[in-house]
């Protein structure tokens, strides 16, 4: 028997529903940070851009750079979904 492929809006309700559910949820697992790897000269505008911002280092400005950008794009994209659901009513 083949299982219906759920769209990902019904996979965000599931997942949603259960959220609070500890019984739900499987053993938890450790990520391993993975290196990423940008030319010299981004490097260098990165050290200059955390000293402007008094970060300890560049790669920590790094970090909360692309932490901030997510969440950002994670708003964009709830806010956008919140549109479409209100406009198709």
């Amino acid at each position: 028997m083949k299982k219906k492929r759920l769209t990902e809006e019904e996979i965000d309700r599931l997942v949603i529903a259960d959220a609070d559910d500890i019984s739900k949820w499987g053993k938890q697992i450790a990520v391993k940070p993975t290196s990423i790897r940008f030319p010299q000269s981004i490097i260098e505008k990165a050290k200059y851009l955390a000293k402007l911002h008094k970060s300890r280092g560049y790669q920590t400005w790094l970090k909360q750079v692309v932490e901030e950008r997510i969440k950002q794009e994670e708003k964009l994209l709830s806010d956008f979904k919140r549109e479409l659901k209100v406009a198709s009513k």
